[in-house]
């Protein structure tokens, strides 16, 4: 029998998951598809309340309900509950978990690069990608300043790393990481003033298929790394794989898959 997985987000049609992934299961010969859920958000409460009966195996979960998802799941992993969202839904038994992968996203591409320890990372955002992030750069020994529209917001997420939330970006960092929406419907506006990519050595985007203004105001200012959201949707999707499969994921083919497009 074929098995079910996918990717819920609204809107979700941009997604390049499905590439990625059914190209993985196709290489592996595993029995199985990946779809696209566009799901408004008046009818993502049913949709996972009913994974069982549309036997879907898991899911990824994408924006807005990387935290809403949580009250519809029979439990998370402790990463899940300690970051506040889920970006992975897998089925154990005849039951619903929830998983988080978007940190590793996010840090292993920048390990590749640099070490953390100690680097000024001024974050941008403050929701489930942000959050992600918080954990992983904590665990790496990074210096974390969080601006957020809401500053509220950003002083909250600060505290529970112990991290420091900042109302403006002259904090001068090693790295910038955009983890808010911004540009992601409309690629000329950009997050932050291009000013704070001066001493920038890495920049780091969460958004992909088009290029941002913050990705080209990081080039014009000369940023030596620039990490777009292919990189980090690549690294997350290697775990995901993993955790649904149990297999190794094939990364040169993924990797391959994605960029076709």
């Amino acid at each position: 029998m074929i098995k079910t997985y996918g990717i819920v987000a609204y809107p979700a049609s941009h997604s390049l998951s499905p590439e990625m992934h059914n190209a993985a299961f196709k290489a592996l010969k595993i029995g199985a598809k990946y779809r696209v859920f566009d799901v408004k958000p008046e009818n993502f409460g049913d949709l996972i309340k009913d994974l069982h009966k549309n036997k879907i195996e898991g899911l990824n979960v994408s924006m807005p309900y990387k935290e809403e998802v949580i009250q519809y799941l029979d439990g998370i992993d402790p990463t899940a509950k300690k970051i506040g969202a889920v970006n992975c839904i897998y089925k154990k038994g005849k039951k619903y978990y929830g998983a988080n992968y978007d940190w590793k996203g996010i840090v292993e591409p920048l390990k590749k690069i640099t070490k953390l320890k100690g680097k000024k990372v001024l974050l941008l955002g403050a929701g489930g990608a942000a959050k992600a992030a918080c954990f992983g750069l904590k665990k790496e020994g990074a210096n974390v300043f969080i601006l957020n529209r809401t500053f509220a917001t950003a002083k909250e997420l600060a505290r529970k790393y112990g991290f420091k939330a900042t109302e403006t970006a002259d904090s001068m960092p090693d790295i910038v990481i955009n983890c808010t929406s911004v540009g992601f419907e409309n690629p000329e506006e950009s997050p932050i003033n291009p000013e704070v990519f001066k001493d920038a050595g890495v920049v780091l985007d969460i958004i992909y298929g088009h290029e941002t203004k913050f990705v080209s105001d990081a080039k014009a200012a000369g940023v030596k790394f620039i990490i777009t959201g292919e990189e980090v949707l690549l690294h997350q999707g290697y775990a995901t794989f993993k955790k649904w499969t149990g297999s190794k994921a094939p990364r040169e083919i993924m990797k391959k898959s994605i960029r076709n497009f």
